[in-house]
């Protein structure tokens, strides 16, 4: 973020790419965590039937929009936490820094 600030880029400018970033790697993730939780959930079931007891897989839509929606929560958390950064950015603090 330091970077792109100081080759010239806005505030603005900087947020749009992270926010970018942040949204589309969140969107692209949802189906395949979609499919490691059933898949997860599965392996459960198999692992805890037995003999004695016997359990149903059911998982409804309602569970994959509330896993979608605690994950689009806490990434707009995540978003104005980056933005917060980017607001308090010390440009000539970055600029002495010696990589």
């Amino acid at each position: 973020m330091a970077s792109l600030r100081v080759l010239g880029f806005g505030r603005g400018e900087v947020l749009f790419i992270l926010l970018i970033e942040l949204g589309l790697l969140t969107v692209l993730a949802q189906p395949l965590g979609w499919g490691f939780g059933y898949l997860l959930s599965w392996l459960l079931k198999v692992q805890v039937s037995g003999e004695v007891m016997r359990a149903r897989l059911i998982v409804e839509q309602s569970s994959y929009a509330l896993a979608s929606g605690i994950v689009l929560v806490a990434a707009l958390f995540s978003a104005l936490v980056v933005r917060e950064r980017i607001n308090q950015l010390d440009l000539v603090a970055v600029l002495k820094t010696r990589d």
